[in-house]
């Protein structure tokens, strides 16, 4: 396939994008100044595809990839996906992509475990407030490397719970850890040295009160 990419002048985008850069900055105790990410406007579904590599279903919206976010122009959002367009809809979609290349900046590339990588984007976006919270855990840890739509469901709550129950440094510690990590089991291992426990359902459940 050939592209050819042009700049494009958005003074709305252009704001989200700054705005976003800002949280996620302060968020993820960084200071990424120089070699900023790129974001790639795509205007249709065929061309997600394109870019993507494969056929995607109409909820995917965007994507990161090394330092470069892909998402939907705003003026096609809805018409080239499942999603409503809003402003906080679409910051929201942003952010989250871009958070992707600030926790790949701090793990050095490595982007396993999904549920912890897409969990934490889902809770510093905001979008547990308009989930129905999770009175039990049964199936976020299963998204070590698999990936769907379900892999959401519960992550952002397993996030929110560690960071609520045993704070944030604990959680930057853990994805600067992930750069030394080859396996889940490695991964696990590294869990249980910085929060204490075990990372299975009954560990997680009985200290999670929501």
């Amino acid at each position: 396939m050939i592209f050819k990419i042009e700049e494009k002048k958005d003074k709305i985008l252009e704001e989200m994008y700054k705005k976003a850069m800002k949280e996620l900055n302060e968020f993820y105790e960084l200071n990424w100044e120089y070699n900023l990410p790129n974001v790639i406007i795509l205007e249709s579904r065929e061309e997600l595809n394109n870019f993507w590599g494969e056929k995607t279903e109409d909820w995917l919206v965007a994507f990161a990839e090394k330092q470069t976010t892909f998402i939907l122009s705003r003026e096609n959002y809805e018409k080239e996906s499942s999603h409503k367009y809003s402003y906080e809809e679409y910051f929201s979609t942003l952010k989250h992509e871009l958070g992707h290349l600030f926790f790949g900046n701090l793990s050095k590339g490595k982007e396993n475990p999904l549920w912890f990588n897409e969990g934490i984007q889902v809770f510093i976006t905001g979008k547990l407030k308009s989930k129905k919270p999770i009175k039990k855990f049964s199936k976020f840890i299963g998204y070590y490397s698999k990936w769907d739509k379900n892999a959401y469901n519960e992550s952002g709550f397993a996030v929110e719970f560690l960071v609520t129950k045993f704070g944030k440094n604990k959680l930057i510690n853990l994805i600067k850890g992930l750069s030394q990590i080859e396996s889940e089991e490695e991964f696990n291992r590294l869990f249980k040295k910085i929060y204490g426990f075990e990372l299975t359902y009954d560990e997680i459940n009985k200290r999670y009160v929501k």
